[in-house]
């Protein structure tokens, strides 16, 4: 294993194209129906091991069918899922995604177990070999985020291990004090726009940046989908574009961009070409019906970023 990945899983049910301004019938017919899996922590775990990249995953799921699905659809995917927790008697949360012509979707969720991670439920010490830890969910790892986690990225980091964080929507309602004491054991942060100016109060992608920047986060960069990437690091600051695409379905796209951007890095690439070719994988993900299903490998994503092989 040369990355943990923390966070949450779901199962998700994707349908296209549903217009919110239909009239909806009894009955009627759309192009595609899909059931697959979906969490942040489960799509990156699934494009991590697609860019060659040995992830293994800290999840916690429901002892039910849903459950049993999605680790069998993990384990197909050849993703660790040695540290997948079970909860007996539990459901795995379910997700209902609606994506309208243009790639744009709403989701409808139905919570299950996967907000109740423990710390004692996370390997520690981190495996030997591990580079990188991804906490996927920020504002969604409820127990672990109160209790033990600052101490955990501390200890990880003292090995060298670099620590990348993914926020998710604020659903109770915390805000930055919920999550201040830990900024500062995180090397790179990777919010939406919408989570990072609601987080800080701020109006732009810059504003946000230089907010966070300020609370201790050594880099961050803010997704902003079809603008690309607004980057605050340590070694660069300014936008990189997305690439140009006719987007199918836009799940997913920002997990893809941070397990690129993840993989990139330990490979040795600059912040900049990091953020240049995980644009590039983000952007033809959204080709793809499903949170973690385009085709990627790291030879892809170079092809379409124009690098060559390295």
């Amino acid at each position: 294993m040369n990355v943990l990945c923390i966070g949450l899983a779901v199962m998700d049910i994707a349908a296209r194209p549903v217009s919110q301004n239909e009239v909806w019938q009894e009955k009627q017919s759309i192009s595609q129906v899909g059931i697959q899996m979906g969490g942040d922590a489960v799509n990156q775990g699934v494009y991590l091991r697609m860019l060659g990249m040995d992830c293994g995953l800290c999840i916690c799921i429901g002892s039910d069918s849903t459950g049993l699905m999605l680790k069998g659809a993990l384990e197909q995917k050849g993703v660790d899922t040695s540290l997948v927790r079970v909860r007996e008697g539990g459901a795995t949360g379910t997700s209902m995604i609606l994506i309208d012509r243009k790639g744009e979707r709403r989701i409808f969720s139905a919570s299950g177990v996967e907000r109740m991670l423990r710390m004692d439920e996370l390997p520690d010490p981190v495996p030997e070999g591990v580079k990188a830890i991804s906490l996927a969910s920020l504002f969604g790892l409820d127990n672990l985020e109160r209790n033990g986690l600052e101490e955990y990225l501390a200890r990880a980091r003292e090995r060298g291990i670099l620590v990348f964080a993914d926020t998710v929507y604020d659903k109770h309602g915390i805000g930055l004090k919920g999550i201040r004491h830990l900024l500062g054991q995180i090397d790179y942060l990777l919010p939406s726009s919408y989570e990072a100016e609601t987080l800080t109060g701020t109006c732009t992608p810059e504003e946000s940046a230089a907010f966070l920047r300020r609370e201790g986060v050594k880099n961050v960069l803010i997704k902003c989908g079809a603008d690309g990437i607004y980057a605050d690091t340590q070694s660069c600051q300014g936008w990189v574009p997305a690439m140009k695409v006719d987007p199918l379905d836009t799940t997913g796209a920002g997990d893809c961009f941070v397990a690129s951007f993840l993989t990139g890095i330990v490979k040795g690439y600059s912040d900049r070409d990091a953020c240049h070719l995980a644009c590039c994988a983000a952007s033809f993900s959204t080709q793809y019906l499903g949170a973690s299903t385009a085709p990627l490998t790291w030879e892809k994503v170079l092809s379409l970023a124009g690098t060559s092989p390295d």
